[in-house]
């Protein structure tokens, strides 16, 4: 990338890159990107945004553009300039630290209060589950059609429970045989409990209440 600097008359100094111009502010203040693009030239600054105008920056770039000779004949940069870019390299560094630092504060607090909103939410919404559920259960209803949307009450398998597998592993019946290791055959020992409802030494068979669920029809959905 070729950066060449070409002090204005204005006060407003330009480096020039393949993407566009950086158009120094007056008086060292905060510098403004000019971007070249297919249909000309396009800047950030808020007048430009704002009115779609060409704003004093376009203006000084198409000035440059004119009236600076090509890049063979341009002159170097001077050591004094080399030393302002550093210290705008520095700013920007400092800048860059600073945002990233106040982002991730920004971010905790949101995520603190998402959390807390979440909480609350949760907490109003097992309201009106509970309520829900004890319909559907004194109704007898396994699915319930509302205006609101539909209500749904399925059964759960029952969780089981390995406390000891020690134990567990000393009846072959649910054992499988895994490349030098013995591992409970989880699949044969979830079969046999729900057949027979046998809850043999290691187990604890834990019966999971129904499941209740929830569709709320929105509007266009």
């Amino acid at each position: 990338m070729e950066a060449i600097t070409t002090a204005m008359d204005t006060t407003l100094d330009i480096i020039e890159s393949k993407s566009g111009f950086l158009v120094g502010g007056e008086y060292g203040g905060n510098a403004v990107e000019v971007v070249l693009t297919d249909t000309g030239l396009q800047c950030q600054c808020f007048i430009a945004q704002a009115t779609q105008d060409d704003c004093e920056h376009i203006r000084v770039v198409r000035d440059h553009i004119a009236n600076t000779p090509m890049s063979l004949e341009r002159p170097m940069l001077s050591q004094a300039d080399a030393d302002q870019y550093l210290s705008k390299l520095g700013e920007l560094d400092l800048a860059e630290t600073a945002n990233a630092a106040s982002a991730t504060e920004q971010t905790g607090r949101i995520s603190l209060w998402l959390e807390m909103e979440s909480e609350k939410i949760t907490r109003k919404k097992a309201y009106y589950i509970q309520a829900l559920d004890n319909f559907m259960a004194m109704n007898r209803y396994k699915t319930k059609r509302l205006v609101a949307g539909k209500l749904t009450v399925r059964s759960q398998q029952a969780e089981i429970r390995i406390n000891d597998e020690a134990k567990v592993l000393m009846d072959d019946r649910f054992v499988r045989i895994v490349p030098e290791k013995r591992a409970v055959d989880k699949t044969a020992l979830r079969k046999y409990c729900t057949d027979t409802g046998d809850e043999i030494p290691g187990i604890e068979i834990i019966i999971r209440p129904n499941k209740f669920g929830y569709k709320v029809d929105h509007g266009g959905e």
